[in-house]
């Protein structure tokens, strides 16, 4: 397995989000900390780890997982919902190409100029390759993950996300394993759960979480080794109980604080291949 990651900037506090943080601003160097020990743990469980410079002209770089999609030997670079994150886009390419499984690398805008995604909004879980739509995500872009990856997998799509505030699909929903998926236990997930269904049947098991952040686990190992957000009560019982207790999954937890005001969910530092 490889994974990307790319340093978090010093720019990171302008970076783009919904939060408020006024009374509350992004702390640089606790961020930096953060960012560095999810790193650490990456590390400990993936043998190839290719580390991207950050772009200090571009605060939100750090959100690696935005900027790609990768099915099998197939990476498509994406053309992101907001604009000023655009060319985040430059430096995962060229991390891409040292990733010797990835043949061919073709990108979004060339495709369809109209169209738009972020990788937040995508989930391949090796059987299906799930795509929400979303204020970044919009039904072009949808349709050229069709186009690119259709003959390597079936590709869906999700519209119920439209309906809600969620910034991104993986806000709500991530996986452990290939038949195993994480939900946040809300109008929202319910919705989303009954779309996935209708169009994979009883190929997943979900597993509801309370709230919506700790929802977004990292997977690792195949899903036997996992990262969650610290400081959720509620949802780390259930996190230990159906990961750790049942599935006898080994679970880490990380505070990421300053990372969660700009918008940031685990998954969003890494791209995994």
């Amino acid at each position: 397995m490889y994974a990307i990651v790319r340093d978090l900037p010093s720019s990171f506090a302008n970076c783009v989000t919904s939060v408020d943080n006024n009374n509350d601003p992004i702390n640089i160097d606790l961020a930096r900390k953060q960012h560095e020990d999810y790193v650490d743990v990456i590390k400990q469980h993936v043998k190839h780890v290719i580390h991207v410079p950050a772009d200090e002209a571009h605060p939100d770089c750090c959100f690696v997982e935005d900027t790609a999609i990768i099915v099998g030997d197939r990476a498509i670079i994406n053309h992101l919902g907001a604009e000023s994150r655009r060319k985040e886009v430059s430096g995962i390419e060229n991390a891409l190409k040292e990733v010797p499984v990835i043949k061919s690398i073709v990108h979004m805008h060339e495709i369809d100029p109209k169209a738009t995604l972020d990788g937040g909004d995508v989930l391949y879980t090796g059987k299906h390759l799930l795509v929400g739509l979303s204020h970044r995500t919009n039904q072009s872009g949808a349709d050229v993950l069709v186009k690119t990856f259709s003959d390597k997998c079936p590709v869906h799509v999700i519209k119920s996300l439209l309906t809600h505030d969620s910034l991104h699909f993986k806000c709500i929903l991530s996986m452990l394993n290939d038949n195993t998926l994480l939900i946040t236990d809300h109008e929202a997930g319910q919705q989303v759960m009954d779309e996935i269904k209708s169009f994979t049947g009883d190929h997943y098991t979900f597993i509801k979480v309370p709230e919506q952040v700790p929802s977004n686990i990292l997977s690792l190992d195949g899903g036997k080794f996992i990262i969650y957000q610290k400081d959720f009560s509620e949802s780390e019982k259930v996190i230990i109980e159906e990961l750790k207790n049942k599935r006898g999954v080994q679970v880490k937890a990380l505070c990421m604080s300053e990372l969660i005001k700009a918008d940031g969910a685990l998954t969003c530092c890494s791209i995994l291949i």
